[in-house]
């Protein structure tokens, strides 16, 4: 059974693996705690240092910057991976970060291959039409921030999308940006505060069956925030 996150614990396990010092040789930095939610900037002497929403971003900047990772990520892909899954789906996977450590991950995105940049293996959009083709096809499947374009006031629903493409004896986890979504749901959500809403979302989520744990942090809500609400999902 997954825990909640916890990075000291965490950090302890993950700087044993192999995957860790590959994202040594290629971060300046790699940090556990959830410093990853914070979008702020900080210029030191003559180059840029950014806080890295997540492993996704990938500062191409004739700027010199002190490239900086997240390892919380990688803790539920981990758990993803200790069911042994042929393969990983990453919904809304952008670059494909994850599949240079894991290359049973399969990418899935709507945006178009580069040369620049590692691209999705399968390119697609995961809209309502996709979700209803893909009912229980996941052994293993993962989503960072690309499944949240709705009003909050419509979470339960997404999450339950979710939860419908998991496989009966796969895992899942879900990652959201409260901010974006409360952004489009302003007339009903713009003036509540961070406790009203925690609790709204505890509540909507409350009866969704399959899941294993819920964390929410709204210590920071900021649009460039890649996740505040975690949702992990086990059929098994």
């Amino acid at each position: 059974m997954i825990q909640p996150y916890n990075h000291i614990i965490w950090e302890k396990q993950f700087k044993d693996t192999d995957i860790y010092h590959r994202l040594c040789e290629e971060f300046d930095i790699v940090f556990f705690n959830k410093e990853w939610y914070s979008p702020e900037r900080y210029y030191q002497g003559t180059g840029t240092e950014i806080v890295c929403p997540t492993p996704r971003q990938d500062f191409a900047n004739p700027v010199p910057i002190k490239r900086k990772c997240s390892a919380i990520a990688f803790y539920y892909i981990d758990w993803l991976q200790q069911a042994k899954p042929n393969q990983v789906y990453d919904l809304g996977c952008g670059w494909n970060f994850f599949k240079k450590y894991y290359p049973n991950i399969i990418g899935v995105s709507a945006e178009p291959p580069t040369s620049q940049y590692f691209y999705a293996d399968i390119h697609d959009f995961v809209d309502d039409v996709y979700i209803s083709q893909h009912q229980e096809y996941f052994e293993s499947v993962f989503s960072i921030c690309a499944l949240h374009f709705i009003p909050l006031s419509d979470i339960k629903n997404r999450v339950l999308d979710f939860s419908s493409m998991i496989k009966p004896g796969g895992r899942g986890w879900l990652s959201m940006n409260a901010a974006r979504m409360i952004d489009r749901d302003r007339e009903s959500f713009g003036n509540k505060g961070k406790t009203f809403i925690t609790n709204f979302i505890k509540q909507q989520i409350n009866n969704v069956p399959n899941i294993q744990t819920l964390e929410i942090d709204l210590s920071i809500m900021d649009e460039m925030i890649d996740g505040n609400i975690q949702i992990t999902f086990s059929k098994e």
